[in-house]
């Protein structure tokens, strides 16, 4: 492959990432858009019969209206909670907190193969054109070979002498 087909490939590969990370930022997970709410209007709502379901994760609470909104809160620690949506027949789904991981950690090491594969492919591009013209390991190592050979070939030509 010459080198302007080589470059071109290249230039192609970093074109197709790039344009692969601008839709990852312009169009990220789709997510229902949600509400805050203050704790005590939560309260109001569950006791008006509002609530259709809510899933506690740690402190934080998401659910749903029954009218079909979406809404988020911060709960303190509030024991009677749990029995105040149990009351309402509200749908309860409790998760275990989770470890929230920075964005740019999950991005490096969703991307890390690739980008090892292409550090590769760029550290052993090089080198598989020299082996094509002969400037390989092999040849270097003919170049040794024949360079330790050296000084009893000069003996041999001052005795031809």
């Amino acid at each position: 492959m010459n080198a302007n087909l080589r470059n071109f490939a290249l230039w192609v590969i970093i074109v197709l990432l790039l344009l692969a990370l601008f839709s990852l930022f312009q169009n990220p997970t789709q997510r229902p858009a949600t509400n805050d709410v203050s704790f005590s209007q939560l309260l109001t709502e569950v006791d008006a019969g509002k609530v259709r379901d809510v899933v506690i994760q740690g402190n934080e609470i998401t659910g749903t209206f029954t009218d079909g909104r979406a809404f988020q809160t911060y709960a303190p620690n509030d024991p009677s909670l749990i029995s105040r949506l149990y009351g309402k027949n509200v749908s309860i789904t409790a998760k275990p907190q989770g470890e929230q991981v920075p964005w740019f950690v999950s991005l490096l090491i969703s991307w890390l193969p690739f980008i090892a594969l292409i550090g590769v492919w760029i550290f052993l591009a090089p080198d598989a054109g020299r082996g094509r013209q002969g400037d390989g390991f092999w040849q270097v190592a003919r170049e040794d070979a024949d360079r330790s050979a050296w000084p009893r070939d000069v003996r041999r030509c001052r005795r031809c002498r």
